[in-house]
């Protein structure tokens, strides 16, 4: 006799089994109670579960002969650079996973079940291929231990998809030669680590890799992404590997306006050391806090690159190159000044500096000033001393224009006191004022003398300036042009 009402699903299986327990008065969830039968309702994916696990053997590969390998093709997708640690060179990234395979023992006919194509089943309830990465830095990070354990979908005919996110953490080998125009290579090798090539082959899902979902990158962006399959051979047989290669390029504008570009101007300003008076005094304290400020730029470009002996970074060879320049115009500011006070302690100008000074001071445009101190024949090479121009004295006379003079000076006196005849007194008088006027003439002559030789000094420092700023800029522009194209 009926003892309560079961309503009918059109989606559901009435199956019905032989209670031996005590009458019931409430139902339970999928079950309608008949006295002593009791009705259980299934839907067809819950039946089609429960077909293909039966005896279902998770450990074992999941071929029907044990001879044919499983064939397992992988896909990495590429969503978002996290992190690149260059000091520690570790590459960080969010990465989509897809696995698939075949599983042989996992198909059914869809007429029998409801026309269910496919299911999901658990992540721990399937076989799993063991693929891994080689460089994997963060075992918990592994597809098979990923932080989110998606379920795996299967279709009737046997094919597994395993879709899951993994955050991937990897040691990349960077290459800082060209920094920070450089190219860096981070290969991603996935292999089984158990099954060789005759009990799973491995191979790419797509020939290449999937960037169309990642997230542009501030400091990076991605030159390329490939995929490549490969077999090596060890003691235990041969592998399958895929390598996923990803060549990630440096966005440069940062390193060039925050550490270039004032190098560039502190080079300049390095330069420009030569066109400051060496009066001011303040030349060489200019060279040495450029050189300075170099040096702490250096420092900042350090901490940003992994330390390495097989090469030395593009910037790092440009900043030297800059503090070398640096350090050598603080030494010739050093002996530009040398030569600048040279003519304080009256030592002569040697006349094959005076020769090459000729011509190298027209070539840098100071012709008017080398040829108002230097005076040299053209055709015999000879620099003549021209050091009254120099002084307030146009004409040095000579021992006999000296006595003249003071007989001048003598008659003067006699025919001021009536043309009387000189007496002893008179020569006296004349001799004296001939050693004066001789004294003074002398002493004019070296002042002369000495002003003349500081200026040719001076001239001698100014266009060896000249020079040094020329060059300085001729080696700044090839500096530049070599090291930043």
């Amino acid at each position: 006799m009926k003892r309560g009402f079961c309503p009918s699903f059109p989606h559901w299986e009435l199956h019905l089994k032989i209670n031996i327990v005590r009458r019931r008065t409430s139902s339970i969830d999928k079950e309608c109670t008949f006295g002593f039968f009791v009705a259980k309702f299934e839907n067809w994916e819950m039946k089609v579960i429960r077909h293909i696990m039966n005896g279902y053997e998770k450990s074992a590969r999941p071929v029907l002969n044990s001879a044919d390998p499983v064939p397992v093709s992988v896909d990495i997708g590429l969503r978002e650079l996290v992190q690149l640690d260059q000091p520690k060179q570790i590459i960080n990234l969010n990465t989509w996973w897809r696995i698939f395979w075949k599983d042989e023992f996992f198909t059914w006919n869809i007429s029998d079940f409801g026309n269910v194509t496919s299911i999901v089943l658990g992540l721990d309830s399937v076989w799993l291929p063991d693929i891994v990465l080689w460089s994997n830095l963060n075992t918990d990070k592994s597809p098979r231990a990923s932080y989110s354990k998606t379920d795996v979908v299967v279709s009737n005919e046997g094919s597994m998809a395993w879709y899951t996110p993994v955050q991937l953490e990897s040691s990349c080998a960077l290459d800082i030669e060209d920094f920070p125009f450089d190219i860096q290579t981070c290969p991603f090798i996935l292999s089984s680590w158990n099954y060789a090539e005759a009990k799973l082959n491995l191979s790419a899902y797509h020939t290449n890799g999937d960037q169309a979902h990642f997230k542009p990158n501030s400091e990076w962006e991605i030159h390329s992404y490939t995929v490549s399959r490969r077999a090596n051979v060890y003691i235990s047989g041969t592998y399958p590997e895929v390598v996923f290669t990803l060549q990630l390029k440096r966005k440069s504008l940062y390193y060039l306006y925050n550490l270039v570009m004032p190098c560039i101007l502190l080079m300049l300003l390095s330069a420009l050391v030569f066109s400051l008076p060496l009066e001011s005094g303040e030349r060489i304290v200019l060279a040495i806090t450029v050189t300075l400020a170099m040096t702490v730029f250096l420092l900042v470009i350090k901490d940003a690159i992994p330390p390495s002996s097989d090469s030395v970074p593009l910037l790092v060879q440009f900043f030297g190159m800059a503090i070398v320049m640096s350090v050598v115009n603080t030494g010739l500011s050093i002996f530009m000044s040398n030569l600048f006070y040279r003519g304080e302690y009256e030592m002569p100008v040697p006349v094959w500096l005076e020769k090459v000074l000729l011509i190298v001071g027209t070539s840098v445009g100071l012709k008017k000033n080398v040829e108002s101190v230097f005076t040299c024949n053209k055709n015999t090479m000879i620099c003549v001393q021209e050091d009254a121009k120099s002084t307030p004295t146009s004409n040095l006379r000579t021992q006999k224009e000296f006595t003249f003079t003071a007989d001048n000076v003598v008659s003067n006196i006699v025919n001021d006191v009536g043309g009387k005849t000189e007496g002893t007194i008179v020569k006296q008088i004349r001799q004296l004022l001939s050693r004066i006027v001789l004294a003074i003439e002398e002493k004019q002559m070296k002042q002369a003398q000495a002003e003349g030789l500081k200026k040719k000094w001076k001239t001698v420092s100014l266009v060896l300036d000249r020079v040094c700023l020329i060059f300085n800029l001729i080696v700044i522009t090839v500096t530049c042009s070599v090291y930043l194209t």
